[in-house]
């Protein structure tokens, strides 16, 4: 069976178990084995069935907690194999990516996640296991990472039909990436707000009156 041949065989298999085969796709596809974007072709196709958010919202965190369950599996094989596991990569691309992890590690994976295919979000993962980055921080990225990821798949799913998967793959990224700054935003306003004043009543009533 040719590579294409066995991407289009897993994904329909995955298509006929329903749920399950949406989980069990995402934990094989974050773990290694080509699926051809998969999950994210049968979550928007599973999406494009139901007018329900609830539903988009339950297949949404089935392939969230896939992905991380298989993502987290790559992960290991990278702590347990240490740079045996990067052999197939360029000395420079891996020191780039370690680099970025050591500045920025759950930044990093969470955009990394976020990328729709064929950005090497394997690699990224593969790298956070060889130079040791742990394992929650890791989790929380991926989880996250790939809730955004999936949510918006299956919303443009529900919303488009199968052309929401076209769009999730060319305007996904930027989407997520739109929210981020709108999270970091009303955090830093919220953060500010609960900071105490740098001047207490007391001192300002004084100043007032002198």
């Amino acid at each position: 069976m040719t590579p294409p041949d066995f991407i289009v065989w897993v994904q329909l298999l995955a298509k006929a178990a329903g749920s399950v085969g949406l989980a069990l796709l995402s934990v094989a596809d974050s773990a290694g084995v080509p699926t051809g974007g998969g999950p994210d072709v049968l979550l928007v196709l599973q999406a494009s069935v139901t007018d329900s958010m609830t539903s988009v919202a339950i297949l949404t965190l089935i392939a969230a907690v896939g992905s991380t369950i298989g993502c987290l599996f790559l992960y290991g094989v990278g702590r347990r194999s240490g740079r045996v596991a990067l052999r197939r990569f360029s000395e420079q691309r891996i020191e780039s990516i370690r680099r970025r992890l050591s500045l920025h590690g759950p930044w990093v994976i969470l955009l990394a996640v976020m990328a729709p295919p064929p950005y090497p979000t394997k690699l990224f993962i593969l790298c956070a296991g060889v130079f040791g980055m742990r394992p929650v921080p890791l989790v929380l990225s991926t989880f996250i990472g790939r809730t955004m990821r999936y949510g918006m798949g299956g919303y443009l799913g529900m919303q488009f039909g199968a052309e929401g998967l076209e769009l999730a793959r060319q305007h996904g990224p930027w989407m997520g990436v739109g929210l981020l700054v709108l999270m970091g935003v009303v955090g830093a306003i919220a953060y500010r707000r609960r900071q105490p004043s740098l001047y207490s009543d007391e001192a300002v009533e004084t100043n007032i009156e002198l």
